[in-house]
């Protein structure tokens, strides 16, 4: 008997060792893959499916989701028993208006009814958030690649004032620039690392807000991948058509529809017990009517919404439009003003003036085109149906 068992504790000690050698590789193994990939490679899509996955609001709806669900179980229970009540001969029934009133609204399919109205509500909220956080994860993604670009621009404009601090001490020592032309130099190179060192704390502000955007702990190490932030210009729009599929859809247009079909049922309900000299009466007819005013209301303001947006892409493309142009223009002072320098023709601070300008406007044109790109994804969500 104890030969067993010592044969058991030997097997149980091999089996033991087994596992702890293999928890051991899987360790490394993880280890491995975690060093590997400690910084975490962001595409745009990549983004929006994090931050799709983390949301809290998709919870929210599905809850709600079930809670209408229990509520159409409800309405069906409220009708069987209005159904017996009918039956039962008057005297017994003690039930106040109130309660009276439920038994009318849950007979005319109330309660159900609600209840698959919002569902479709929800799930087109559901649609809505989806939208909303696609939006919200992009221009988040588009600012970190604009405080990047601004890092970019201002290193090429410190890179050439350093070189413009050289030349320039190059003409001091041999007589042909001023003590002032090298402090003007100077303190060119000491305004372009205040603007980088500025654009490094927008980075870091820029990429804080989009790690929590996606639930991602401050201290993940990222790189963004889609970092061609091109221009594609708006097709010919045709805005009645846009309009149209907005009516189509909208949820607005669709809630306000859903009120006043459920406030119809309620106003019949309310109506046919109590007189039209009580207020219940007078405030339930008033309630319809609100509802029903709403409904061409909401239609309204839908197409509102849409002309706006479609005004506000026409003008964030004009203005890229026009800022590519004044890029070329600064560009060509840049040059020409270096040119003129180089022959003596104009001084330093000319040049500092152009090479500053022409930063500033690459750096503007580069947030235009990151809110064209906004507009664009606005206005196109804005007319098809999962837009809030």
């Amino acid at each position: 008997m104890k030969r067993k068992i010592s044969l058991f504790l030997v097997m149980i000690l091999m089996l033991s060792t087994l596992m702890n050698v293999v928890t051991a590789e899987d360790t490394a193994q993880i280890g491995n893959v975690s060093a590997e990939n400690k910084i975490l490679e962001l595409s745009i899509n990549e983004a929006v499916r994090i931050a799709t996955e983390n949301s809290r609001e998709m919870w929210k709806i599905d809850d709600k989701i079930k809670e209408l669900q229990d509520l159409r179980r409800q309405g069906s229970s409220a009708k069987e028993l209005y159904e017996q009540l009918n039956e039962m001969p008057m005297g017994t029934m003690e039930l106040s208006g109130s309660e009276y009133v439920n038994l009318i609204l849950s007979k005319n399919n109330y309660f159900s009814k609600n209840a698959e109205l919002r569902t479709k509500e929800l799930n087109k909220s559901r649609e809505n958030i989806l939208v909303g956080i696609e939006i919200g994860t992009k221009s988040l993604y588009y600012n970190v690649l604009v405080a990047e670009k601004a890092i970019e621009i201002n290193q090429a404009k410190l890179n050439k004032a350093n070189e413009q601090l050289r030349v320039v001490n190059l003409k001091f020592n041999n007589g042909s620039a001023t003590k002032a032309e090298v402090l003007n130099a100077e303190m060119a190179i000491q305004q372009a690392k205040t603007d980088l060192d500025s654009a490094l704390d927008d980075l870091n502000i820029a990429k804080l807000d989009l790690l929590n955007a996606l639930e991602l702990p401050f201290d993940t190490k990222f790189v963004l991948t889609d970092t061609d932030l091109s221009y594609v210009p708006a097709n010919e729009i045709n805005l009645d058509e846009k309009i149209e599929n907005a009516k189509q859809g909208r949820i607005e247009i669709l809630t306000a529809e859903n009120n006043f079909e459920l406030q119809k049922i309620e106003t019949h309900a309310i109506t046919a017990y109590y007189t039209s000299n009580l207020w219940q009466h007078k405030s339930a007819k008033e309630k319809l009517k609100d509802a029903e005013l709403n409904v061409p209301q909401a239609y309204k303001d839908v197409e509102l919404d849409v002309r706006k947006t479609y005004l506000n892409l026409v003008k964030a493309e004009r203005a890229l439009v026009n800022m590519d142009k004044t890029v070329e223009l600064a560009k060509e002072a840049a040059r020409i003003n270096k040119l003129l320098y180089d022959n003596g023709m104009s001084t330093s601070l000319d040049v500092l003036d152009a090479d500053t300008k022409l930063a500033e406007v690459e750096i503007g044109r580069y947030q235009m085109l990151a809110a064209y790109n906004m507009s664009k994804l606005m206005f196109d969500y804005s007319n098809i149906g999962t837009f809030k």
